[in-house]
């Protein structure tokens, strides 16, 4: 991933968070059959304990794909996905795959981490855990995943931070959002909370 420098390290980083595909081995506990009716009844393609992106430019960044073991992150263009905002398509979602890899699909969450690039400059790094920590601000309605209320709703948050560049923001009933300069600066500040 030497086209993405600092997002597979942070996601496999010895005595950094573990970021498993899920919180839990779902696999070892539903049949193949069961997981499948789970995730056609839940509406879900994966599970996934969250998510990391980091900027690549003023227009990119660079995030984990959905469901991907955040530990394994190798290959670019299928695990870790270039995200651009087309904006003369009304904020479609742009991927930039390599010839020959099949990408997988970009995490709900990019709209999110796409407003929080374009408001806020200096954020280098975005982390997105399922996780809980106490004396945050947070949202006050539990919006689902991926969704434009979610994302204004974080967004406004962070900008009422002292330092929106270095914050972490709760999703109510959901986890947590952290920004901050790169990915181990971020890991290296929540460390003790997570």
């Amino acid at each position: 991933a030497a086209h993405a420098p600092g997002v597979r390290e942070a996601g496999g980083r010895p005595g950094g968070p573990d970021l498993p595909p899920s919180p839990f081995p779902i696999e070892d506990l539903l049949s193949e059959r069961e997981l499948r009716h789970v995730k056609r009844l839940y509406g879900i393609g994966g599970l996934s304990y969250g998510n990391l992106s980091q900027r690549k430019d003023a227009r990119r960044f660079w995030m984990s794909a959905s469901g991907v073991d955040k530990s394994r992150l190798e290959t670019p263009g299928r695990d870790i996905l270039l995200v651009s905002i087309d904006d003369q398509v009304r904020g479609q979602i742009v991927l930039s795959v390599p010839p020959g890899v099949e990408p997988r699909r970009v995490s709900v969450d990019a709209i999110e981490h796409w407003m929080i690039y374009q408001a806020h400059p200096g954020v280098g790094a975005i982390l997105h855990l399922h996780v809980w920590m106490d004396g945050i601000a947070a949202t006050e309605v539990n919006y689902p995943c991926g969704t434009e209320e979610l994302a204004l709703g974080v967004a406004d948050l962070l900008a009422h931070e002292p330092d929106p560049d270095h914050a972490v923001i709760g999703l109510r009933n959901h986890g947590i959002t952290a920004t901050g300069e790169s990915l181990p600066e971020i890991l290296e500040r929540i460390r003790p909370s997570v």
